[in-house]
Order: structure tokens, then sequence, then C-alpha cells
């Protein structure tokens, strides 16, 4: 696991997730919640990527490279935006920032 930033994959989430309730931060309820959260998102990446993958090879072969991922980059960053946004509203309501 690395020591700093997000956990690359869900096993590393576990590991922290079960860290910070053994620890009382997070109560049992709110590691899963977090961990459904997580399955989610990766859900929403990859219906994302599959719906847009064609539209990126269109624009490869009609606009060029450059322009496709100038778009895709923008895409990316939208669904970015609303992940955190989503992310946001969960974590805002945990014991720990609630108080």
């Amino acid at each position: 696991m690395q020591a700093d930033g997000a956990p690359r994959t869900r096993e590393e989430l576990v590991e922290r997730l079960g860290d910070l309730r053994r620890q009382g931060i997070l109560d049992t309820a709110e590691e899963d919640r977090l961990l459904r959260h997580y399955d989610e998102l990766l859900r929403d990446v990859h219906d994302e990527k599959a719906r847009l993958e064609p539209e990126y090879n269109r624009r490869v072969r009609e606009q060029g490279l450059e322009p496709a991922n100038a778009w895709l980059r923008d895409a990316a960053q939208d669904l970015g935006r609303r992940h955190g946004e989503a992310t946001r509203v969960i974590t805002d309501q945990l014991r720990v920032v609630t108080g």
C-alpha cells in the first residue's frame, strides 16, 4: 500500500477503512457505506468508459488524436468532479466530521 494519497485498489481501501474502524474513527456501518460507495463508483467508471469509447473512437477517426484526447480529458474531469462531489456528500456525514 502506498503511504500517502488515495488507496489504489479495493484491497488497500478495505485495509485502511479497517484500520480506521479499529481506531474508533469509523463504525461498521460507515465502513460498509464507504465500501459500497467505492463499488458504485467503480461500476460507474466502467459503465462510463463503455459509453465514451465509441464516441472517442469516432472522434479519433474524424478529428484526429489530439482533439479526441482533449474531449476525453474533459469528459474524465467531469466524471472525476461528479465522483468527488458524491464522495464528499458521504464523507461529510461521517461521525468523525459531524462530531
